[in-house]
């Protein structure tokens, strides 16, 4: 058998690559046109279909001696918003590359009561912010009527950006007098649920593209799995973990 020649090779190596490059981007550079039709430019906006977040209580030990109360509350926010770029190909195919902004808010609060003494309280807002980085080849199947459907797929990768919380302890008398309240605490160290700061994952999505007076308009269903979760609670105490199937309808604006 003789020695298999890598795909390098096959094309021809650098000089042969170096003549393509040569002959084709002269050609790109004097048409605006082809430049224009190659590389587009949009907003992608749209609202998830599926929670981002699961929480659950936790509730535990005899009222009458210790009991311990764990809270978390999902507070995202239901909407995602970025930028899109799009790289024509030929044969109906074309890359997209989206940068979309996602908030994961959350609340926890705790309460454990020490017999007749009364109850230590604790209470976080978690402000979370999350880029979500799709990287997609498109193919788009055929126009009617102005109308073009298509379907897309790839890769996705996430990343938490920043992450901030408002955090206060206070103890509340079992005499039931006010207990005194100080202002929230602001900190910025990432919460103690946050296991992954990056997660990667696989994307499909399907829309449909049109154009109203040179502006072009996709309506599309995303869907996305992720191979692990950004926050998993460790504890028994409480639960909070991110959903690992993200489903999304988003809406496209071009030129």
């Amino acid at each position: 058998m003789g020695e298999q020649k890598s795909l390098y090779a096959r094309l021809g190596g650098y000089d042969a690559i170096a003549a393509v490059a040569d002959n084709l981007l002269p050609r790109l550079m004097s048409d605006p046109k082809r430049v224009a039709q190659t590389v587009s430019l949009g907003l992608k906006a749209g609202i998830p279909v599926t929670e981002a977040l699961e929480t659950a209580n936790f509730d535990s030990g005899p009222a009458d001696i210790f009991r311990t109360q764990i809270n978390y509350t999902s507070r995202a926010k239901r909407y995602t918003v970025g930028p899109a770029v799009e790289v024509s190909l030929p044969f109906g195919l074309a890359l997209e590359f989206d940068a979309l902004y996602k908030r994961l808010d959350y609340n926890f609060s705790s309460k454990m009561r020490a017999a007749s003494f009364g109850t230590f309280n604790q209470q976080q807002h978690n402000i979370v912010s999350r880029w979500d980085l799709p990287l997609l080849l498109k193919y788009r199947v055929r126009t009617f009527a102005y109308r073009t459907p298509y379907i897309s797929a790839g890769l996705n990768t996430n990343y938490i950006v920043n992450t901030n919380q408002l955090s206060r302890t206070f103890f509340t008398p079992s005499s039931g007098a006010p207990a005194a309240q100080t202002p929230p605490a602001k900190l910025r160290n990432p919460p103690a649920e946050l296991k992954y700061r990056s997660a990667e994952g696989f994307v499909i999505a399907g829309g449909l593209e049109f154009r109203i007076h040179g502006l072009r308009a996709a309506p599309e269903l995303r869907y996305t799995r992720w191979a692990h979760e950004n926050f998993h609670e460790l504890l028994p105490a409480g639960k909070l973990r991110s959903y690992l199937n993200q489903a999304e309808v988003l809406v496209a604006l071009s030129f």
